[in-house]
């Protein structure tokens, strides 16, 4: 697990980094202010990454069976609700699936609308996993299609999480995609110190590690 606390400082260290010209305001700034400001932009950097990368995980958390509020619908269909934090899909693997699925279909793509009718419909060997909501309103993805006959349980529900301040990161190293949030983070601090030029320059580097390599 990468603590706050670290990204913090590396966010400071960045921020205020030796011969880096745009430090100069930050410098002079209260050093528990600066770290109070960087608390508060880190879930959105964070965001910004989950939302920019092209692969890896970085925030991954695990959903127990015991925690998954199931409802079966019927011919194989089975609706799960997402956990409020739920960002993105990393693995949902029923029992009777032959493999798991890895992503959530919007509803309206050609994939989810095919869903409806149970000869295309996904099936044990190759399944679908499509968003919606449900009568309560809350965040469901709607899955095909269990085998007959077979209970629906959960053997692995893994996703990317919101960013908990008070959790930190939970990879295990700091990858291209940790890296991705320090520059990120400082990018937005820039901003809020309206250095327009030097947040420009930190984005795209952010932007680069979120290419470049995974984290786990």
């Amino acid at each position: 697990m990468i603590t706050t606390q670290e990204l913090i400082d590396k966010v400071a260290f960045l921020v205020n980094e030796p011969g880096n010209d745009s430090a100069i305001t930050l410098l002079s700034e209260d050093t528990r202010s600066l770290s109070d400001t960087i608390y508060e932009l880190l879930p959105d950097a964070v965001m910004s990454v989950q939302n920019s990368k092209h692969c890896g995980v970085l925030n991954p958390k695990i959903h127990t069976a015991t925690d998954s509020d199931i409802t079966d619908n019927g011919e194989g269909c089975v609706t799960v609700v997402l956990p409020n934090d739920f960002v993105s899909l990393i693995e949902l693997r029923f029992k009777g699936w032959a493999r798991p699925c890895t992503t959530v279909e919007p509803p309206a793509s050609p994939l989810a609308l095919a869903q409806s009718n149970a000869n295309t419909r996904g099936g044990c060997c190759k399944p679908v996993c499509v968003e919606g909501v449900n009568s309560a309103g809350l965040r469901v993805v709607n899955c095909y299609s269990l085998p007959p006959g077979v209970a629906p349980v959960v053997e692995n529900f893994v996703y990317e999480a919101l960013f908990d301040p008070q959790a930190g990161l939970s990879c295990r190293q700091w990858g291209p995609l940790v890296w991705a949030v320090v520059y990120q983070c400082a990018a937005l601090l820039y901003n809020v110190f309206e250095k327009y030029d030097a947040a420009n320059s930190f984005m795209a580097i952010a932007a680069s590690w979120c290419k470049n390599g995974k984290t786990e």
